[in-house]
């Protein structure tokens, strides 16, 4: 074969390795956005749905690591993921119940893949954007299908509360509410007038369904999501504030209008809740939680341990409905320090942002840590796409607020 010959066989060999490794690379990026669209909705198709479809995304980011390796835009957070998550692996050696602890590490270590995987895949701020997007988007879907078990009268395992097949109401309804401060964010910037308009009614429509869901920590959490919202009208012509005043109050008429009256007291009830001392017995089970972590304060008990330990207790419940007393119980100090460590380094990019992506990013945040009181929503993927979506968008952003 000729010298001429040997080089046009080579190019159209690289030509052809471009192709395949373009085509590769645009089938994990759908993928990984036909994951977040689906994640708060997805397993009413049927359960698992959602994570055969993270699987795919997985196995393609895999083969664009493999054939692009990985780029530099991996932080603080990341560290902190991958200690926390060696952290869970050696916990395991000491849990008091490795039935439960064995398959909750297997899927809780898929979780944590969660970051890397979007890290990987989002390396650009369009896409970071659009990620946003697939989530809010999937959040309309879901909370339209809340809105038709409302209307065909199809209730939860809850009376009077409403929510979506193979999903637990109460993580469904703090799912939901992380994308209120995403739809507003999407709509403040966008330049679409078809998406602002479809994310500026994304915002009631989802508030609505987490009213239908009857969940009192979302409705609070809710107040976040929603000051922010109102926060990014602030400097509107005075046209556009009236208009968005009539939505605004016609939106609170709808929710206490359109939603049950169970739901709504059951809403309401949160101050007596509250003022009784019990948040619906979760401080009995934070109480025996914090008394089993006493036993075993720097190390804890042990991955999936806390079920067992609260028997001793006699408190029948496998979580703490609180993320924080729920690690420190199972992962002692060691676990809890590198869960807030990680949340520190997304609060220290954060405040390295310019003031219109501050707010937004603090109110994301803070969405999630007050939910995380009185829920363990740290075993959910949305919770890891959140964070991890802060945390690769604070670190771009702050980066421009350097220069």
């Amino acid at each position: 074969m000729s010298q001429i010959e040997s080089l046009s066989s080579a190019n159209q060999f690289a030509e052809s390795n471009y192709k395949n490794s373009s085509v590769i690379k645009k089938l994990a990026l759908f993928l990984t956005f036909l994951f977040i669209f689906s994640i708060p909705w997805g397993n009413a198709v049927w359960d698992g749905f959602t994570k055969v479809i993270g699987f795919g995304a997985f196995g393609m980011a895999l083969l664009v690591l493999v054939m692009h390796g990985t780029h530099k835009k991996y932080n603080m957070f990341h560290l902190f993921i991958t200690l926390f998550g060696v952290w869970l692996l050696m916990s395991l050696m000491w849990s008091s119940d490795l039935v439960k602890g064995k398959p909750f590490l297997f899927t809780t270590l898929q979780l944590l893949l969660i970051p890397f995987l979007v890290t990987l895949i989002l390396e650009t701020k369009e896409k970071m954007m659009m990620a946003y997007q697939a989530y809010v988007v999937g959040t309309i879907i879901g909370s339209l299908i809340i809105v038709y078990s409302f209307l065909n009268g199809i209730e939860s395992d809850y009376y009077q509360r409403y929510g979506i097949p193979n999903f637990e109401v109460d993580g469904l309804s703090i799912m939901l509410t992380l994308a209120i401060p995403m739809a507003a964010y999407l709509a403040s910037i966008s330049q679409n007038r078809l998406r602002k308009v479809m994310n500026t009614i994304a915002v009631p429509l989802i508030v609505y369904a987490v009213f239908l869901t009857g969940t009192r920590t979302a409705s609070i959490v809710a107040i976040i999501g929603i000051a922010y919202w109102l926060y990014t009208y602030r400097k509107s012509s005075p046209k556009i504030k009236l208009t968005f005043l009539m939505l605004f109050l016609m939106s609170i008429v709808a929710v206490f209008s359109l939603v049950p009256k169970e739901s709504v007291d059951r809403i309401f009830s949160s101050g007596k809740s509250i003022s009784s001392g019990t948040l619906n017995s979760r401080t009995v089970i934070w109480g025996a939680s914090i008394n089993q972590w006493k036993k075993s304060p720097v190390i804890g008990n042990g991955i999936g341990s806390l079920g067992y330990v609260l028997s001793s207790e006699h408190v029948r419940y496998d979580s703490a409905h609180n993320t924080y007393i729920h690690i420190l119980t199972e992962n002692g100090l060691i676990g809890l320090i590198l869960y807030l460590f990680l949340i520190i380094s997304i609060l220290y990019y954060t405040l390295q942002t310019p003031l219109s992506q501050k707010s937004f990013l603090l109110a994301l945040l803070l969405t999630i840590l007050v939910s995380q009181i009185t829920q363990h929503t740290h075993f959910h993927k949305e919770t890891w796409f959140a964070l991890t979506m802060l945390a690769i968008h604070a670190h771009a952003f702050a980066k421009k607020a350097k220069t």
